[in-house]
């Protein structure tokens, strides 16, 4: 199984949100082999800026050092993923970070793991798991 994490999951997981016990589910998944967790890295920049911003900088940077720690592919953002992104935002209505999510999960048919509403307009190409 292939998942990939968009912000507002790892946020929610962070922030020990009552949804964070599913996010911890795909965690050990991925610890124990059964699970392949994949993150893009636009998406691992929205985390650090938004974490700088509620909670501040040394906050963001202990989140990303223990992410690092945890069994996620960093997916980068070449030009053939920027442009699959662009494509998915130009026709649908969410932010370019999740267009970034959505590329990810599509380009690795890999289910996205999410509790973000924007989702709902890229349901019918994506595969989403709701928190």
């Amino acid at each position: 199984m292939k998942v990939v994490l968009d912000s507002h999951a790892v946020l929610a997981y962070i922030n020990d949100e009552p949804v964070s016990e599913k996010v911890q589910k795909y965690l050990d998944l991925g610890r124990n082999g059964k699970a392949k967790l994949y993150m893009n890295v636009v998406n691992l920049g929205e985390v650090y800026y938004v974490l700088s911003r509620r909670k501040g900088v040394d906050v963001a940077n202990i989140a990303m050092a223990l992410l690092k720690k945890e069994p996620i592919t960093f997916v980068i953002a070449d030009e053939r993923l920027a442009l699959m992104a662009g494509r998915i935002k130009a026709f649908h209505k969410l932010s370019y970070a999740d267009a970034f999510a959505a590329a990810t999960a599509m380009d690795l048919d890999a289910v996205l793991l999410t509790g973000d509403d924007e989702f709902k307009s890229v349901e019918d190409k994506v595969k989403i798991e709701w928190l």
